[in-house]
């Protein structure tokens, strides 16, 4: 796995990785539900970089549940194969958060997806974004 940062410091994130054997399916593709595990990682490594650990914002009491998540599989990702991982927010309210993501292989587009994170305390029920975090999305 690498990570670089992107042309837009803070609000892009990508990571690659080489895919897998035990993340592909019986004909060598790599799963559709491992996806997300990729758009996952990407975007809490994106949450680093900005200085903020998921684990802490829990520890605190706030939490991201995904809303709202699709998903266009445009070519097939193979196992052994190196992919990067793009994840970029798109807009941020004090409530909630909507990213795209972008899987490249060789250069080529494979996958792109969206999804919209709702910002709820513990008790599952929605939240303001704390002050610290808001003021480092530049919320838009």
């Amino acid at each position: 796995m690498t990570l670089a940062n992107t042309d837009t410091p803070g609000r892009s994130c990508t990571v690659g990785f080489r895919v897998r054997y035990a993340e592909c399916d019986a004909m060598g593709y790599l799963h559709h539900a491992k996806y997300w595990e990729y758009f996952e990682h990407a975007r809490t490594e994106l949450l680093r970089e900005n200085g903020f650990r998921y684990r802490d914002l829990e520890a605190a009491g706030t939490l991201f549940v995904v809303y709202k998540a699709a998903c266009k599989y445009i070519v097939p990702i193979r196992y052994d194969d190196l992919v990067e991982v793009t994840a970029s927010v798109q807009r941020t309210t004090r409530t909630r958060v909507d990213h795209s993501y972008v899987i490249t292989r060789d250069g080529e587009r494979a996958s792109e997806a969206t999804t919209t994170l709702a910002c709820v305390g513990i008790d599952g029920r929605p939240i303001l974004m704390p002050d610290n975090l808001w003021s480092a999305t530049g919320g838009v």
